[in-house]
């Protein structure tokens, strides 16, 4: 069975946070890392069986992520909470958190509590408003400071309030009632260990009671971490949760931003924001429990399909069991499959119970560019039904000659950073493709000549392997008469290797066509200390290089380049050297051991390629004699390296091909973006319809309706001035445009840099 697992791309708005019109870098200290390592990556149902028999019960692990890819950060006075749903009558005995980050000095701990939940409210969707201004819900205002608790008087609301669906004067304070322990708080001290993470857990009786609980009857999880005093704020000082991201109503995991923290003393984005967000990160905390009760059927596995290029019928398998620890009947009575198309009515398949605890059933083939979202549905001999978390995937269009490849999901939402200037004289366009998405299949690549591949971080997909994968692909240019390119780079292409340094033979992928001899050592960067993978590292362009040249030029006689990805883009630093087999050209050089190379580019008679270890997004100039004032980011300051590989690729530029008649709805990204200080937004509706379209800051405002008209089915496109509904022009950011037509309604971000 294929157990694998959507992970659904939203916005990340921290973007927002960053300052456009200056430096936009994260800080040192970001609350939300990369996680390094190899790490399981799955959002099972709540309930994981493990089939173990108590004399009173079932033993289980209420959970929702398992594992992660995200070191998901706080600091002293910051709280976290993330609710739980019972699906029987049961026994809380204990609760463990996988720890991503622990501080670096003694002293740290957290603090432990559940609460009734006051949490999901039904006129909010948490999944919309997730990681956004408006997920600010508020916090109480004691005199001593922003306070997750307080009297009714006390409470000062968040953005949350702004919004249509909000009940004015209404308290959107996640928690109820504290439920356990009568008194104080379970305790966990939270020391270094060697590795910085680890397995922590709280034994419920070690402070006099288990936590008893009923069907349905939801509860907070709510820590906070402690030990440090007010301001400790540095990456020391830093504590961590594994975590995930997905959209699930109501998302799951909420943060309290208190002053200590690594944004400052204004608040999460900087504005006096402090107190409880809605996050779509969820944290990978395990609730171990005693089932006594009688419960609807348990998924134990099922299949999550993944966006493909395939338009036949997908099969989706489940391993569905049931039992009943209060005695009486058990058995599945039936598993339906049920999905929608574009939104659209939902459709029922009854699955069929092929042998033992599996059952399976096909959703109907799809044609390129529907989206699919399902969830299965069981139903015991008693009547009692359990649902799956939603999966959504689609039936990905090849629309364009150049396919980038985003494997790290800590680039979600920052996309526009590789293409901004790379063609500042024609519409470049091009298909996207996300590493959560699942592997590239070599089918897909077969539609395409330029491939754009950025690892971010580490691929998203472990134990990805695109080698044989890229070198079927190229080998394939000879015999369709083509020339095919590839761009890859980021790290930690050890994620591929094995973290070995290696040597490649003829025949290779990497030596034949990436012009690589040998890979390593790598993460030369590190020492085994945190400061070490989070600082810039010197990196040196090559003179008079094609590709990198402008950059050398640039530093001159006093001003040195550095790579520096943990404050550029939000994930640490570890960067491998690599020696170049013959004809290889060296584009960028390690200075700090004997000028190895970090970067280099190849070609042949129908190929050309760039590999560079580095993220050329992540690259900043300082002089060293003055780094704390002078700075120039590389992108915005110099140019998008990005841009010379095109050149040097000759790479396609395509057009957009017109529709007189719609087969479908769609909401197109606005061109050119980043823009000022207009931009181009397009559309098209099928059919007649109300059209609706409108403008929104980063924290959920209208600043700007486009169109409100009815309109007859075409493609339209419209022009934004930068300006408000008054006339005023609107400050650079991030702003979203969301249409409304009919039943149909999609969003999309642009960026306003002036």
């Amino acid at each position: 069975m294929k157990n694998r697992t959507m992970l659904l791309i939203a916005v990340l708005l921290l973007v927002s946070a960053m300052a456009f019109a200056a430096v936009p870098r994260l800080a040192a200290n970001s609350e939300v890392l990369p996680a390094k390592g190899r790490l399981t990556k799955s959002y099972p149902a709540i309930q994981k069986s493990v089939s173990q028999l108590l004399p009173m019960g079932v033993l289980d692990t209420m959970i929702w992520v398992d594992g992660g890819n995200t070191n998901f950060g706080g600091w002293t006075d910051d709280y976290f909470a993330e609710y739980f749903v019972p699906s029987t009558d049961g026994i809380l005995h204990s609760i463990t958190f996988n720890m991503s980050d622990l501080p670096d000095v003694s002293g740290g701990g957290m603090n432990v509590w559940i609460y009734k939940a006051n949490y999901s409210w039904p006129e909010i969707s948490t999944v919309d408003i997730a990681d956004g201004g408006n997920a600010w819900l508020g916090y109480y205002d004691t005199g001593t400071g922003p306070q997750a608790f307080g009297t009714e008087a006390e409470w000062h609301g968040g953005w949350i309030d702004s919004l249509d669906e909000a009940i004015p004067g209404k308290i959107y304070d996640p928690l109820g009632e504290k439920v356990w322990p009568m008194f104080g708080a379970g305790t966990v001290a939270l020391e270094p260990t060697p590795d910085d993470k680890g397995f922590f857990t709280v034994n419920l009786i070690d402070l006099g009671s288990e936590y008893n609980f009923s069907m349905g009857d939801t509860f907070l999880v709510v820590i906070q971490f402690s030990g440090f005093p007010d301001g400790a704020d540095g990456a020391e000082y830093r504590m961590g949760f594994l975590s995930g991201k997905g959209a699930i109503e109501p998302q799951p995991g909420l943060k309290f931003y208190n002053v200590t923290g690594n944004e400052g003393t204004n608040g999460r984005l900087g504005y006096g924001d402090y107190g409880w967000y809605i996050r779509s990160y969820i944290w990978d905390w395990r609730c171990n429990v005693e089932y006594t009760g009688d419960r609807g059927p348990v998924f134990v596995d099922y299949t999550e399909v993944l966006t493909t290029t395939e338009t036949t019928p997908q099969t989706v398998e489940a391993i569905v069991t049931d039992d009943n620890p209060s005695g009486g009947d058990a058995g599945v009575a039936s598993v339906d499959l049920i999905y929608s198309v574009d939104g659209g009515e939902e459709a029922t398949v009854a699955m069929t119970n092929t042998s033992g605890d599996l059952w399976t059933g096909d959703i109907p083939g799809q044609v390129p560019g529907s989206v699919i979202t399902y969830h299965l549905k069981a139903t015991d001999v008693n009547g009692l039904e359990t649902s799956t978390l939603s999966v959504t995937y689609q039936i990905f269009e090849v629309t364009q000659q150049t396919l980038f490849i985003y494997d790290d999901a800590t680039l979600y939402g920052l996309e526009w950073y590789y293409w901004y200037g790379a063609d500042p004289n024609a519409a470049f366009l091009y298909d996207e493709w996300y590493g959560g998405w699942g592997h590239v299949s070599a089918d897909l690549l077969e539609n395409y000549e330029v491939v754009v591949h950025i690892m971010g971080g580490g691929p998203l997909a472990q134990n990805y392997n695109p080698g044989p994968m890229y070198k079927a692909w190229l080998d394939g240019a000879a015999a369709d008469g083509e020339t095919r390119k590839l761009f890859l780079e980021g790290q930690d292409y050890g994620f591929i290797s094995g973290y070995n340094d290696t040597t490649f033979v003829d025949g290779t992928f990497e030596k034949d066509y990436l012009g690589i001899e040998t890979l390593g050592p790598q993460d030369i960067n590190y020492d085994g200390t945190a400061a070490s993978y989070q600082s810039p590292y010197r990196v040196d362009a090559v003179d008079g290089n094609e590709l990198s040249g402008g950059y050398a030029a640039f530093c001159g006689d006093s001003v040195v380049l550095f790579y520096d990805p943990a404050n550029e883009l939000g994930y640490n630093n570890w960067i491998d050297n690599l020696t170049p087999a013959s004809g290889a050209i060296v584009d960028f050089t390690d200075p700090n051991n004997s000028d190895a190379a970090v970067g280099i580019h190849n070609s042949g008679d129908n190929f050309k390629t760039v590999f560079w270890t580095i993220d050329h997004i992540a690259l900043s100039f300082y002089d060293p004699a003055d780094t704390a004032s002078m700075y120039h980011w590389g992108l915005t300051d110099v140019g998008n390296l990005l841009g010379n590989a095109l050149t040097w690729f000759g790479a396609p530029v395509n057009s957009v091909e017109v529709v007189d008649l719609p087969s479908k709805f769609a909401l197109n990204q606005n061109y050119p973006n980043p823009f000022n200080p207009t931009t181009s937004i397009s559309y098209s509706i099928p059919r007649d319809e109300f059209v609706r379209l409108s403008v929104y800051n980063m924290l959920g405002q209208k600043v700007r309706t486009l169109v409100s008209t009815r309109q007859m089915g075409n493609t339209y496109r419209v022009t934004w001035d930068g300006k408000d509904d008054n006339g005023y022009e609107v400050p650079s950011g991030v702003y979203f445009y969301n249409i409304q037509a009919g039943n149909f309604t999609s969003t999309k971000k642009m960026v306003l840099m002036k």
